[in-house]
């Protein structure tokens, strides 16, 4: 069984670790750093940094509980 990866793009400011803004969840990395890219358009790179978090879908990596490993 593959593990399905999921990618939450957020926007934090740079003074603080407080997610600001929720971009999106997305299927590949891809799409991750180009939705990344577009949302920081609209705010000064000083003051604004996106991360982007892989998550297991379901928690399963492999067909396992991720806790289990």
């Amino acid at each position: 069984m593959n593990t399905t990866n999921i990618f939450v793009v957020q926007l934090i400011p740079i003074q603080s670790e407080t997610p600001h803004k929720l971009v999106g969840v997305y299927s590949t990395r891809e799409l991750a750093d180009a939705a990344s890219e577009r949302a920081l358009e609209f705010y000064d790179t000083d003051r604004m940094q996106s991360t982007i978090t892989i998550l297991a879908l379901d928690d399963l990596i492999n067909g396992v509980d991720r806790y289990e490993l």
